[in-house]
């Protein structure tokens, strides 16, 4: 394997399938607002609803826990209450709702609008010159190199699923569910007080601890276990092709942004790659080239091993 190309989103864009964040945002609007309306509440929290939509992968590792706390203390039975024993699962079950409208359910609404990106015509006006004889690696979830270039499923790693395989398609981001945990699990006292004033944190902290709360927060806990992008297992589950990175001279990014959720993919790479492997990356726009830029230095490539240039410059003829 001698040549490699790394697809991502902006490759689809450029073939002007509708497969944006915003766009998927304005279709959960209108074909599943309960869900919609509960990815808004709880991210919206941190940045707007640009912000949100825009860098939505980076975004989902911003779930505001408190809020999802507090909606699921409003599910506490009330002791005098003649249902209270037959209530006591209420707070489990709505942090069981919540966290599959923000897991399950947002994922099989994500694939639902990819599937009909994917039924788009392509125009033969933006078919790039591609080597049909490479692997290629895809962050996307279309289909769109064996539909419109005849590259064969064999030489394609769909690193993080297809639409019409919806239950292995991963959407998430990069914060490992373990650290999280324990910056939850680590409460401590704030700092200044007295030994008296901590004796009164710990008593007050003992008041308000609910025991059939502690089953519901593990489920709004298990939110980031099913939504870690676990780059280490996926790169040990492909391990046979990352080991075969050793024999490339060529990698062509395209329309791939290279951003944090998915850096670690290209640290992997990097490490394995020859020194002499050239790197083609593609850009969109001045501002994207420096960022470029300033990732490929990060990775510790140095600027005659890469070449930055407009995905448009592949079409076929030029």
């Amino acid at each position: 394997m001698e040549t490699l190309y790394i697809v991502g989103n902006g490759f689809d864009l450029h073939h002007r399938l509708p497969t944006t964040y915003v766009g998927f945002s304005e279709y959960l609007k209108r074909e599943n607002p309960a869900i919609y309306d509960i990815v808004t509440k709880v991210i919206s929290y941190h940045y707007t609803d640009d912000n949100l939509w825009s860098c939505f992968e980076e975004n989902l590792s911003y779930i505001d826990i408190s809020y999802l706390d507090d909606h699921i203390n409003e599910y506490i039975p009330c002791p005098a209450s003649d249902d209270y024993y037959k209530d006591l699962d209420a707070c489990t079950l709505e942090a069981q709702r919540m966290v599959g409208y923000l897991s399950n359910d947002l994922r099989n609404a994500f694939a639902e609008y990819i599937r009909k990106a994917d039924s788009h015509q392509v125009g033969t006006e933006y078919l790039l010159n591609l080597d049909s004889g490479a692997f290629y690696i895809s962050f996307n979830f279309t289909r769109t190199l064996e539909k419109n270039y005849g590259i064969s499923a064999d030489n394609i790693l769909y690193l993080h699923g297809t639409h019409d395989d919806k239950e292995n398609i991963i959407l998430g981001h990069a914060v490992d569910p373990e650290t999280f945990r324990e910056e939850q699990d680590d409460e401590s006292p704030p700092e200044g007080l007295t030994p008296e004033q901590r004796e009164q944190w710990r008593e007050y902290k003992a008041d308000q601890y609910v025991p059939s709360l502690d089953e519901a927060r593990e489920e709004l806990f298990s939110y980031y276990e099913r939504t870690f992008k676990n780059v280490s297992e996926t790169i040990k589950t492909h391990s046979s092709l990352f080991n075969r990175l050793v024999e490339l001279k060529h990698i062509y990014i395209l329309g791939h942004s290279m951003s944090d959720v998915d850096i670690e993919y290209f640290e992997a790479i990097k490490e394995r790659v020859p020194q002499h492997c050239q790197w083609y990356v593609s850009y969109y726009g001045a501002k994207e080239k420096a960022k470029f830029e300033d990732t490929l230095s990060w990775l510790g490539i140095p600027e005659h091993n890469y070449t930055l240039f407009e995905l448009a410059s592949l079409k076929s003829g030029k």
